[in-house]
C-alpha cells in the first residue's frame, strides 16, 4: 500500500487561521449589521460568509490542485489568504468612510436616521464578497489536495472556528466596533505568511497585517469610537461603547441624558435628587407616576422587588420611592451597568444606594436561580432589537415573554406578589396588549386559577407613543386596590382596559379572560394572539405561520415597521438563498469533475453532490435548532451561541478526525445511521430541556449543554470526510465542487431555519435537520451502489500519511 506524503504542518496551521478568521468575521459582521441596518438585516452576515464558501469552491474547481508541485500549491494558497486579508481590509475601509453608509451609523433619532433598504444593504454586503471568495477557495483547495489529509484538515478547520467563537466575546469587549473586523484580517494575513509565499503575496499579507494590528490596537487603547471610522458618529455622542451584546451610545447633557442600544432601543437616565451618605432615600412622587409603575400604587407592602432591564434606572427609582427595602435590578447588557456605575455615576448615583443591588445577568435565569420571593417583578418595554449570528429574530428578550418564562416569574412571587409588564399600545392595533392578556390568562390557568379576571388589571397611557401595563397578581385584587387603580387612572389620564370590577370594553380582551372563550377569540383575531412558548418564543410577531401572503400588503401600521418588515426580509432572504443554493447545485452538476466522465461516474458524482447538499442544509439546521431551544437554559443569546456553536464545532472536529479509523467504505451506512439516531434522540429529548433550567449552577448548565451538543457534533463530523471519500474518485475537481454545494446549502439552511423557527418552532428546525440527514443516507447509499460495479469509483480505504 502506497503511503501518502505527510501533511505539512504549515498547511494545518494556515487552514486553522483562515477558518478562525471566517467565523470571527461572521460574528463581528453580525454586530455591525445589527447596528447599521436594524436587527433583521444581521442575517446577511451569515449568508455572506457562507456564500464565500460557495463561490470559492466554484473558483477552486478551475484548478487541479492535486497535480500542483508543493511550492506552487503553497503559493496558490498564500495568494488566496492574502486576497482574503486585503479584500476584507478594503471592505472595512469602505464601511467606515463611505458617505452612503455614514447616516446609518446613527441611531434611530430625528433627522439622523434613514430606513435601510436592500439597495443600501446589498452593496455593503457584496463589498466583502471578493475577500470571502478567496477564503472559500483557500479551504476548497486545501481539502482537495490529498483525500487522506481531509479528516485532519477538517478537524483543524472546525476546532479553530470553535476557538474563534469563544475568543470573539472578549475581543468584542476590548476591540471596539468595526475595529474588531481587523482581527480576522490579521489572522488571514498571518495564514498567508505562514505558507512562505513569493514576494507579491508576502507584500499584501504583511501590509494587511500591519494595518490590521495598528487599527485594532488603537481601538483597544482608545476605547470609545468606531475604530477611527465614521468620525462624525464619535463627535455626535458623549460616549460610544461596543460589546458582544450591543452598541450603546450616550448623548445629551444638562437635564437630558439618553442611551440608545444598537439602532433604536433607548432608555433615559433620570437624575435623582442628591443623597447624603447614610441619609434615607429621596422620595420624589414623580418617580412613581405613569402607567409603568401602577404595581407600586396598590398600597401593598414592599419588602423586595425585582426590576428586569435596569436601563437608565427609572424603574429602580420608582421601587425605592415606593418604600421597597431591597431592589434587585437585573440587566443583561453590561454596558448599561457600566454607564450607571462609572460613566454617568455623577449624574445618577443609584448604583451606590444601599437598597439597590444591580445584577449583570439574564433576568429569567437569574431570578429562578436566586430563590428569592418578590412582591413586585417589573419589566417595562423590554426591547433591545439586538441580534446575534443565530438569526435576526433570536433576540435577548424573547424568553421573557413566553408561557414558561412567566411560570418562572410567577413561582418567584410572594403570596402578595404582582408580575407587571408594559408594552406599546395603539388602540387600533392592540395586539401586544391583547397578547399580554392571553399570556397571563394561560399562566393563571396553569396555576389553577379558575377566574383570571380577578387577578388581572390592564391600563393604558395616552399620548404620541402610548403603552399599556398589565398587572398579574398571585392573590385576587381587592375592591380597595381596584378603587386605587381607578383613582390613579382618573388623576393621570390613563385608560382602564381591563379591571376585575367590570367587563372590558374590548370584546377580544373580554373573551381572552374567559377560559371557555379564549381559544375561539385567539382563532378569530386578525393577529396571532396565541401565548408564545419556549419552542416558538416570538411574542413580537403577530402573523400566523400560514399568513406569509399578508406580509406584502402593508397592513399592521406600527407592527409592519417593527416586526412584519423583519419577517418580510427573512422570507425574501430565505427565498434568495434557496435559489442561490439551487443554482450552485445545478452549476456544479453541469460542471463535471473531469474532461471525460463515464455515465456511471457521472451518476456517482451527482448523487455525491446531493449528499453534500444534505449535509450543508442539515448541519446548519441542527446547530440553529439546538441553539434556539437551549438559549433559555443558558440565558444570554451570545453566551449560548458560544457554548452551542463551540461545542458543536469541537465535537465535529473530533468526529471528523476519527471518521477514517471508525468507518472503512463498507461501514459508511453505519455512520449515517448513527447520525440519524443521534438526531432523533435529541428531538425526543426536547421536552426534557426545562429540567436543565432547574440546575442552579450556570457552569453545570453550560457543561450539560456542551456535552449534549458536543456529542451531536461528534457524529455530524463524520459527514464531510465520508463525503470527500465518496466524491474524490469521480474527478480531479470533484471535491472543490462538492465544497461549493456544501457552502451554498449552508446558506439556504440558515434561511430555512429562520422561517421554520418563526413559523413552527425550534423543534421543527431540528426535525428538518434530521430529514436532511435522511436524504444524506439515501444519496450516499445510491452513490455507493453505482460505484460498486467500478473499482475505480469505490471510496478508498484511508491511507496513513
Amino acid at each position: 500500500m502506497t503511503s501518502e506524503p505527510a501533511i505539512p504542518r504549515r498547511l494545518v496551521v494556515a487552514v486553522a487561521l483562515v477558518a478562525a478568521a471566517m467565523l470571527g468575521l461572521e460574528l463581528q459582521l453580525t454586530r455591525v449589521f445589527s447596528v447599521l441596518f436594524y436587527y433583521h438585516f444581521s442575517f446577511f452576515s451569515v449568508s455572506l460568509v457562507m456564500s464565500g464558501l460557495a463561490f470559492g469552491g466554484l473558483l477552486a474547481a478551475r484548478w487541479d490542485v492535486g497535480a500542483l508541485p508543493p511550492a506552487a500549491f503553497d503559493e496558490r494558497l498564500a495568494r488566496l489568504a492574502a486576497g482574503f486579508a486585503g479584500g476584507t481590509l478594503a471592505a472595512v475601509w469602505y464601511l467606515g468612510t463611505s458617505q452612503a453608509v455614514a447616516p446609518y451609523w446613527f441611531p434611530y433619532a430625528g433627522d439622523h436616521y434613514t430606513p435601510p433598504t436592500l439597495s443600501v444593504v446589498l452593496p455593503v454586503a457584496v463589498i466583502f464578497l471578493p475577500g470571502l471568495t478567496a477564503a472559500g477557495a483557500f479551504l476548497a483547495c486545501a481539502f482537495a489536495r490529498r483525500e487522506a489529509w481531509v479528516p485532519r484538515l477538517y478537524a483543524a478547520d472546525l476546532v479553530a472556528a470553535a476557538a474563534a467563537c469563544v475568543l470573539a466575546v472578549p475581543l468584542m469587549r476590548v476591540v471596539q466596533g468595526p475595529g474588531g473586523l481587523m482581527v480576522p484580517v490579521a489572522l488571514a494575513a498571518t495564514a498567508g505568511l505562514v505558507l512562505r509565499p513569493g514576494r507579491a503575496a508576502r507584500g499584501v499579507a504583511a501590509a494587511a497585517l500591519v494595518v490590521a494590528a495598528g487599527v485594532a490596537g488603537v481601538t483597544a487603547w482608545s476605547g470609545p469610537g468606531s475604530a477611527g471610522l465614521a468620525p462624525a458618529v464619535r463627535r455626535a455622542f458623549a460616549l460610544e461603547r461596543w460589546n458582544e451584546h450591543s452598541r450603546v451610545v450616550l448623548s445629551g447633557g444638562g437635564t437630558d441624558l439618553y442611551a440608545v442600544i444598537d439602532k433604536s432601543a433607548g432608555t433615559a437616565l433620570v437624575p435623582p435628587a442628591a443623597r447624603a451618605p447614610g441619609a434615607p432615600a429621596p422620595r420624589d412622587p414623580t418617580w412613581t407616576q405613569g402607567v409603568n409603575h401602577l404595581a407600586y400604587r396598590l398600597g401593598r407592602p414592599l419588602e423586595r422587588t425585582a426590576v428586569i432591564g435596569v436601563g437608565g434606572g427609572r424603574d429602580v427609582l420608582a421601587a425605592v420611592a415606593s418604600g421597597a427595602r431591597h431592589v434587585d435590578g437585573y440587566e443583561l447588557n453590561g454596558l448599561l451597568l457600566e454607564v450607571l456605575r462609572d460613566v454617568a455615576s455623577r449624574w445618577n448615583d443609584l448604583a451606590r444606594w444601599p437598597e439597590v443591588t444591580l445584577v449583570h445577568d439574564e433576568a429569567r435565569v437569574a431570578i429562578a436561580r436566586a430563590g428569592r420571593r418578590y412582591d413586585v417583578i417589573q419589566a417595562s418595554q423590554i426591547d433591545t432589537w439586538a441580534a446575534t449570528a443565530s438569526g435576526g429574530m433570536v433576540l435577548a428578550e424573547n424568553g421573557l415573554y413566553t408561557v414558561e418564562g412567566w411560570r418562572s416569574f410567577f413561582a418567584a412571587l410572594s403570596e402578595r406578589g404582582v408580575l407587571t409588564m408594559g408594552r406599546f399600545y395603539v388602540p387600533h392595533e392592540p395586539a401586544e396588549a391583547q397578547r399580554l392578556v392571553a399570556l397571563a390568562a394561560q399562566v393563571l390557568e396553569d396555576e389553577g386559577v379558575g377566574d383570571p379576571r380577578q387577578h388581572v388589571a390592564l391600563l393604558a397611557g395616552r399620548g404620541a407613543l402610548p403603552s399599556a401595563t398589565i398587572l398579574v397578581s398571585r392573590a385576587p385584587f381587592t375592591a380597595d386596590e381596584v378603587a386605587r387603580l381607578r383613582a390613579v387612572a382618573a388623576a393621570e389620564d390613563l385608560e382602564p382596559l381591563a379591571l376585575p370590577d367590570a367587563a372590558p370594553a374590548d370584546p377580544t380582551l373580554h373573551a381572552l379572560l374567559d377560559p371557555g372563550r379564549r381559544a375561539a377569540a385567539i382563532a378569530a383575531s386578525r393577529f396571532d394572539l396565541s401565548p408564545p412558548t419556549d419552542l416558538r418564543p416570538y411574542f413580537f410577531l403577530f402573523h400566523r405561520p400560514g399568513e406569509i401572503d399578508l406580509l406584502g400588503r402593508g397592513e399592521g401600521g406600527l407592527y409592519a415597521e417593527a416586526t412584519t418588515t423583519a419577517v418580510r426580509v427573512l422570507v425574501l432572504l430565505a427565498g434568495l438563498t434557496a435559489v442561490f443554493a439551487a443554482a450552485v447545485f445545478a452549476l456544479a452538476s453541469w460542471m463535471l469533475p473531469a474532461p471525460d466522465v463515464a455515465p456511471r461516474q457521472r451518476g456517482v458524482y451527482r448523487w455525491s453532490l446531493v449528499y453534500f447538499l444534505g449535509i450543508g442544509l442539515g448541519y446548519v439546521l441542527v446547530q440553529l435548532g439546538l441553539h434556539q431551544r437551549l438559549i433559555v437554559v443558558l440565558g444570554h443569546p451570545t453566551a449560548s451561541l458560544v457554548v452551542v456553536l463551540a461545542a458543536m464545532l469541537v465535537g465535529s472536529g473530533a468526529g471528523a478526525r476519527a471518521s477514517a479509523a471508525l468507518f472503512p467504505p463498507a461501514r459508511f451506512t453505519r455512520a449515517w445511521l448513527v447520525i440519524l439516531a443521534a438526531l432523533l434522540a435529541s428531538l425526543a429529548a426536547f421536552p426534557a430541556v426545562p429540567a436543565l433550567e432547574a440546575v442552579h449552577t450556570g457552569g453545570l448548565r453550560a457543561a450539560a449543554v456542551a456535552l449534549w451538543v458536543g456529542a451531536v457534533g461528534f457524529v455530524l463530523g463524520f459527514g464531510f470526510p465520508l463525503g470527500v471519500r465518496l466524491i474524490a474518485p469521480t474527478g480531479a475537481r470533484a471535491v472543490q465542487q462538492g465544497w461549493a454545494v456544501n457552502g451554498a446549502a449552508s446558506i439556504a439552511g440558515g434561511g430555512a431555519a429562520a422561517i421554520l423557527s418563526v413559523g413552527l418552532g425550534s423543534h421543527a428546525v431540528l426535525a428538518a435537520g434530521a430529514a436532511c440527514y435522511a436524504l444524506v443516507l439515501v444519496a450516499g447509499r445510491r452513490a455507493q451502489a453505482l460505484a460498486a460495479v467500478d473499482p475505480d469509483l469505490l471510496p478508498r480505504a484511508p491511507v496513513a500519511p
